[in-house]
């Protein structure tokens, strides 16, 4: 049950769990199962971890690509109950600053960095994902995306 605002506040957000990792390709599949196992705690089907999956994996491999190309740094993935009990993921890097979902620059029509499979678009990302969004606060990259058991099922050319 979720706590109800007190007095005019907002409830607060609880903590699920963190993983943080090297901004490298060989970190993106333990950081995806980080996810996975979170969201089958949450009960969400295996067929939309499936979905949420191949946009998390694009976000990630364009961090490591573009935010870290020149440097080292760490990529962190925090994960929260939010005010009515949905999971959001927060992705944290401290890298170049890149906001994927203004960009053209994605993996499609070419093989991914990460797995050599075809990856989705920016647009496909924004359809798969509930309430995403980039902000940059001071030197942090901030990707926060809500999570539904709302399949997507979109179909890829």
């Amino acid at each position: 049950m979720t706590e109800q605002p007190n007095n005019g506040e907002q409830p607060q957000t609880s903590l699920i769990g963190e993983m943080i990792r090297p901004g490298e390709m060989e970190s993106i599949p333990e950081l995806l199962e980080f996810v996975a196992s979170i969201e089958r705690q949450k009960e969400i089907s295996e067929a939309r971890i499936k979905e949420i999956e191949v946009a998390l994996k694009e976000i990630l491999a364009t961090i490591v690509k573009y935010s870290y190309s020149d440097r080292k740094g760490n990529i962190s993935i925090t994960c929260r109950n939010d005010h009515w009990g949905k999971l959001m993921v927060i992705i944290i890097n401290t890298g170049e600053p890149f906001n994927i979902l203004l960009s053209d620059v994605t993996f499609i029509g070419e093989e991914s960095p990460v797995d050599n499979e075809k990856k989705a678009s920016a647009k496909l990302i924004k359809k798969m994902l509930d309430n995403i969004e980039f902000k940059k606060v001071e030197e942090e990259n901030i990707v926060t995306f809500l999570v539904s058991n709302t399949l997507r099922t979109v179909k890829r050319g």
